[in-house]
């Protein structure tokens, strides 16, 4: 007979497994610092067996102005609520504070991807296995909805928030008491090591702001600052040595020793976590200022540590020089992955954002750079959610700071490996970005060379987004090649993913070329996953974005053997229309659409079909229309695709083929992209040389990547024989009307 696997909701009341909180008595006897002066009365009281008496003093000890520990004071709280209400009430992020916290004070919490679980009469489960996935119990426990009820508190004055926090604190405690050893760490439970590090600074800000109030009963504070203690023991002996995981649990480390400076382990964690954290952020973020995984939303993750530890520095008056450089590197990088929806890029494992807080991030980045560009991302006054962090004396710099729009239209982050161009600003503005670079295995995907494409205020060209993480044949397609805007060769990822999070790094890219022109943006890069065959094949790909009217996406493939190569386009949920004999593809949606055409490749086994693709959005998989070109090639082989936005009314293009010479020998189809494009009365005569850069020389004979120094440079055309014309260049782009 199998025996069933205990976990920890099984065994959590099981003193053999968990251990519960130590006396009031023994934590302020044992785990202050009586020997700091301040503590002088506490200890006195401990001494004369009072120990509500001690206790009330260590309290009274929090709620003073003596020591600043958070980015707003106990002794603060007055003039907040005075300002909050004089000068956010009609807010509507304040009222939505407020008509969120209502409904946690019955029972009705949001958790994840618009979902929710309702606890009637107080009655949490804490540990039940929510919905389809392990992220919403994840989320339910690291009490991110809790700062919803203190900022109604504040806005309101009403008990009902204070009583709700209290009750919610004291049940969570007594029902989750700390694991024995490490025999939960791993698991999906209240006590996996990373929601202990974010519930470490996701509850100060309510531990705060509900102190002074007489539903925030004195026993519930302490209980709470003992399970803080426990948290920070925790953390210590269980963080995570790499990923964003150990960055979110070193900032929770170090918010509770600045919070908490009485207890005798405070200044060890201080120390540690000031040490070690620089080096972590290095670890995660590139020169460049992008997050290694490959994934917008976990750059913004690891940013967010980071911004709010350099404003609590700053508050606090601690130097954060170190950190400021790469925050404003990662504000850049945030700025251009936005897309013209509002939304960031939906690489890795990146979904649905709430816009405003995306904005509400970019007005910080405003507020610290006093940066007019990225404050065009933002608000154009003070957001109400910065009000808790800076507080009202950062309201006139914010609001005297004049927005305007950033400069530039395209950018390329080399090591990081992203690629955004735009035609411009505004959310119809056609805008394009690609994936270039290699991600160190966690929340990225087998996506090199992907690209992402928006038009209209619509994405056009979709990546089918996350997925929830269980490790399910959903999940499975949403990390593979085939689900991303690429090329599949011979069926294979681009990488192989053993475990689910266990998984080598995705491919290895190199960006060639990247130019900004005033008619046309251009990206040359390769990736490198498929040389572990036995003929190995190098995928390159060039992108032609000829601004304001179409793409050009040529996809370049070395290899001595026959392979198949299946290129994917994912489109959004809807019909579309497919023209087998013109080889055209439309999508058929209300406002904005794309159309796809494909110039023929001249191959006999040259197949275009549309088929049924799985896409991720705000917790729910869809099906969408993928359009897959197949074809087996010989030798170093082309793809050629151009892909046009419009909106109702399908445009007419012509495309011709142009013939191209170098020193007097006609240069084939796998050499040289040589086309005239006519829509809508222009006509764009466009030559892509392609043995300008020998890919195959990235990698040297052991196949180990060749550095950067060494790297091959450049072999222009010398007398490249173009519609009339001769040139020394190897991208020729020539438009009249």
């Amino acid at each position: 007979m199998m025996e069933m696997t205990l976990t920890y909701k099984d065994v959590r009341h099981n003193s053999l497994y968990t251990k519960p909180q130590l006396s009031d008595e023994q934590f302020l006897n044992t785990m202050l610092d009586l020997t700091r002066p301040e503590l002088s009365d506490v200890a006195a009281s401990l001494q004369a067996g009072d120990v509500t008496g001690a206790r009330d003093a260590y309290l009274e000890r929090i709620a003073s102005a003596n020591i600043r520990r958070y980015y707003f004071e106990v002794s603060e709280l007055a003039e907040l609520k005075q300002y909050a209400k004089s000068h956010y009430s009609d807010n509507e992020e304040a009222r939505q504070d407020i008509l969120e916290a209502d409904r946690i004070v019955e029972g009705d919490i949001a958790l994840f991807k618009d979902k929710r679980v309702v606890f009637p009469d107080g009655k949490y489960d804490w540990n039940s296995w929510l919905y389809d996935s392990s992220q919403y119990q994840l989320h339910l426990t690291r009490f991110g909805y809790v700062k919803r009820l203190s900022r109604a508190y504040i806005l309101t004055g009403n008990e009902k928030y204070a009583r709700c926090f209290n009750d919610m604190m004291k049940h969570f405690i007594q029902d989750n008491p700390m694991p024995l050893g490490d025999a939960f760490r791993s698991e999906h439970s209240s006590w996996d090591p990373l929601s202990v590090g974010v519930r470490l600074f996701s509850l100060p800000e309510a531990f705060i702001a509900f102190f002074p109030s007489p539903a925030f009963e004195p026993e519930t504070k302490l209980m709470l600052i003992k399970s803080f203690h426990q948290h920070g023991q925790y953390v210590r002996k269980y963080h995570a040595t790499h990923g964003n995981h150990v960055c979110m649990q070193l900032r929770g480390l170090i918010q509770t020793a600045l919070l908490l400076p009485e207890l005798k382990e405070a200044a060890a964690w201080r120390d540690y976590g000031m040490k070690q954290f620089p080096g972590y952020i290095r670890q995660n973020v590139y020169a460049d200022g992008v997050q290694f995984e490959g994934s917008p939303n976990y750059h913004l993750v690891v940013m967010r540590d980071l911004y709010e530890l350099v404003v609590l520095f700053k508050r606090l008056g601690i130097v954060a020089d170190e950190y400021e450089d790469i925050l404003e590197k990662m504000f850049v990088v945030m700025m251009h992955l936005q897309a013209p929806d509002g939304q960031l890029v939906k690489f890795g494992d990146t979904d649905m954002q709430v816009v405003s807080e995306l904005r509400n991030v970019m007005s910080l980045g405003a507020y610290l750079y006093q940066r007019r560009d990225f404050k065009a991302l933002g608000y154009e006054h003070f957001p109400f959610s910065l009000l808790w962090r800076l507080g009202p004396e950062a309201v006139s710099r914010y609001d005297e700071l004049q927005a305007a729009e950033p400069t530039d239209k395209a950018a390329c982050f080399p090591i990081g490996g992203y690629v955004m161009s735009r035609q411009g600003w505004d959310r119809k503005d056609m805008y394009m970005a690609m994936r270039a670079g290699v991600a160190m295995a966690g929340h990225a995907h087998s996506d090199a060379l992907s690209l992402v494409l928006y038009a209209g205020g619509q994405e056009l060209l979709t990546d089918s987004g996350m997925g929830l993480f269980e490790w399910n044949k959903e999940r499975k397609y949403a990390v593979s090649t085939r689900a991303h805007n690429t090329v599949v060769v011979d069926g294979q990822d681009q990488h192989v993913r053993g475990l689910h999070w266990s998984t080598p790094p995705t491919a290895a890219c190199h960006i060639w070329d990247f130019q900004m022109q005033q008619d046309y943006d251009y990206v040359f890069a390769s990736h490198y996953g498929y040389t572990r065959y036995e003929d190995p094949v190098v995928h390159s790909r060039k992108v032609v974005f000829m601004k304001n009217r179409y793409w050009l996406i040529v996809d370049m493939f070395t290899a001595q053997e026959q392979h198949l190569y299946e290129q994917y386009f994912h489109l959004p949920p809807g019909k579309v229309l497919y023209d087998a004999q013109s080889a055209e593809v439309c999508t058929q949606q209300e406002a904005a659409n794309i159309m796809l055409v494909y110039p023929s490749a001249g191959c006999a086994s040259d197949q275009l079909s549309v088929e049924s693709g799985l896409i991720f959005r705000q917790g729910v998989y869809y099906g969408n229309p993928v359009v897959k070109r197949s074809l087996r090639l010989t030798g170093k082989a082309i793809i050629e695709t151009i892909i046009v936005p419009f909106e109702t009314d399908k445009p007419k293009i012509i495309i011709e083929r142009l013939p191209v010479s170098l020193n007097g020998t006609e240069l084939s189809l796998v050499e040289a992209t040589a086309l005239r494009i006519v829509m809508n009365d222009q006509e764009d005569t466009i030559c892509l040389y392609h043995n300008s850069v020998d890919v195959e020389e990235y990698l040297d004979h052991t196949g180990n990547v060749i550095a950067e120094a060494m790297l091959p440079g450049k072999n222009e055309p010398d007398g490249l024989l173009f519609n009339g014309a001769t040139y020394n260049q190897d991208v020729i782009v020539i438009s009249r009307k």
